[in-house]
């Protein structure tokens, strides 16, 4: 069986996800925590948002955990090689100064929202 084919828009709503993925939504709130590699945006009405960036890195979690029974700490790892930051980690900025990971979040959350923002105009 192929991996599903990503639509190609920016954001997801959270039952799109659930679909093209195949998975319930204590799945992905499982994985949001354990992996720390994708966080939606919740918008004021409680609605997650997901970026295309959290739908494939959903879609490789679920293709070494479910399909090729890779374990925790090894799906880590990819995630770090794959895609490099999650959101636990801080990667090194020029000149050997740290990176704050929680204004990187709140960057990321911010440019989501626009993202959102910017998709439901689109459909007006």
């Amino acid at each position: 069986m192929s991996e599903p084919q990503i639509p190609d828009k920016l954001t997801f709503r959270r039952k799109e996800v659930m679909q093209l993925a195949k998975l319930d939504g204590r799945v992905l709130d499982y994985w949001e925590k354990e992996f720390q590699a994708f966080a939606p945006v919740v918008n004021r009405s409680g609605e997650k948002f997901y970026s295309r960036r959290d739908v494939e890195v959903i879609l490789a979690v679920k293709q070494w955990l479910i399909k090729e029974k890779r374990d925790k700490n090894e799906i880590k790892d990819l995630l770090l090689q794959y895609f490099g930051d999650l959101a636990g980690t801080a990667p090194a900025a020029v000149g050997g100064d740290a990176v704050d990971p929680e204004k990187l979040r709140r960057i990321r959350h911010g440019l989501d929202e626009i993202l959102t923002l910017l998709a439901k105009d689109d459909k007006k």
